[in-house]
């Protein structure tokens, strides 16, 4: 298989049995021989499928490549290009979401609600209060890990 997965995110990634640094690439070849055979699954777009829709959902941290080379014709399907039109389609949100400057609420979100928000939200200063609010409450040490994550992001990007 011609391709290959990215981490495109600024930060270390641990995915596949394995850490992605910022900017790396895996092969397909290689994904298939530990994923594809032990799942039993075919070689080619179907692979390919399968760990969009399983293994690697992010589109903003996971960019993969494929060339299809079997068929008559050659074809390159670029799945940050075509998830992006599937998630427009899908979904009219904006990228950013602004959360009304209550960290208090983003101290208290569940774990799933925070995976979609956390991640999207810019202002530092709000996620540090949040920080502070959530690090006092109680089943909290996850919520904290993604809040000190995102901070360590936006720190790193306005070097």
């Amino acid at each position: 298989m011609e391709g290959y997965i990215k981490n495109t995110s600024p930060t270390w990634r641990h995915a596949l049995k394995r850490s992605v640094g910022p900017g790396e690439k895996i092969s397909l070849d290689d994904l298939y021989e530990q994923y594809g055979i032990k799942h039993d699954i075919k070689e080619g777009s179907q692979f390919v499928n399968w760990l969009r829709q399983v293994k690697l959902r992010n589109t903003d941290i996971w960019e993969i490549k494929y060339k299809e080379s079997k068929s008559k014709k050659e074809k390159k399907i670029e799945s940050s290009v075509e998830d992006k039109k599937l998630l427009t389609k899908s979904t009219q949100s904006s990228p950013f979401v602004k959360i009304e400057d209550n960290p208090e609420e983003l101290a208290h979100l569940s774990v799933r609600q925070a995976r979609d928000i956390i991640p999207k939200s810019t202002d530092q200063k709000m996620l540090k209060y949040a920080l502070n609010m959530a690090s006092q409450l109680s089943n909290k040490d996850t919520l904290c890990r993604m809040l000190r994550k995102r901070i360590q992001e936006l720190e790193l990007s306005r070097r």
